[in-house]
């Protein structure tokens, strides 16, 4: 499930925007939820930085405290640059600036249903797409790229661990490595590895490490 943020510091206004939102999500179907919504730009960047919120709606304007939200924006990409930042404002004079930090869409206050209902249409279709978020092991099922560790086959199946969980998909290795994001290699006939999650290479007896309990092998050509 997606994890929404919005922040603004007219809360009035943006949770009236939240219950717009919330409605269009229950009538596309779309698998997110709003988990926060607040004028805290410190509760935001708190977030960002542990990377627990994937699509940020935010003001551009902040009257009363904070930064102006491009400022912010940029200070939220230097510690992540995977979120989709969706802008929320009154003037469209900063649309052209709102270029420099990645910006997915921007909105001109007041925001009403139909505005939102494109808005949600074209999320969909991104994170459909998108395999530097989200791995699609089948119909019902999805794992994000980021958690994932390593994928290992067995049988007919491929194996799919995280630090809390396993997954499995009939996907095989090959269609796998074609579908994830550039930082999955190949390293070994039996294993695909995350390399932003290796700890150590213990190159001598053959292993990656992603904890001092979790490790697979690698054949000896590898290379971190």
């Amino acid at each position: 499930m997606l994890r929404i943020a919005m922040c603004d510091d007219d809360l009035e206004s943006l949770k009236i925007t939240k219950k717009y939102l919330e409605a269009e999500i229950i009538n596309q179907g779309f698998d997110a939820d709003i988990i926060i919504v607040t004028d805290n730009q410190k509760e935001i960047f708190d977030a960002i930085y542990r990377k627990e919120i994937d699509i940020l709606f935010l003001d551009v304007d902040f009257k009363s405290s904070g930064k102006n939200g491009i400022d912010f924006a940029n200070d939220l990409r230097e510690v992540n640059h995977d979120f989709y930042l969706i802008f929320l404002t009154a003037f469209q004079r900063f649309m052209h600036i709102s270029f420099t930090v990645k910006v997915f869409d921007y909105i001109i206050k007041p925001v009403n249903q139909n505005i939102l209902e494109d808005l949600v249409t074209r999320l969909k279709k991104e994170f459909t797409y998108d395999k530097h978020i989200f791995l699609h092991l089948n119909k019902w099922e999805t794992v994000r790229t980021n958690d994932i560790l390593y994928i290992e086959k067995i049988g007919n199946k491929s194996i799919i661990v995280t630090k809390n969980k396993k997954y499995s998909t009939c996907k095989n290795l090959g269609t796998l490595i074609d579908e994830l994001p550039s930082c999955f290699k190949r390293c070994h006939r039996s294993y695909i590895v995350n390399d932003k999650k290796i700890l150590s290479l213990d190159k001598k007896n053959g292993y990656v490490y992603f904890s001092k309990d979790i490790f697979c092998p690698v054949n000896s050509q590898f290379n971190v």
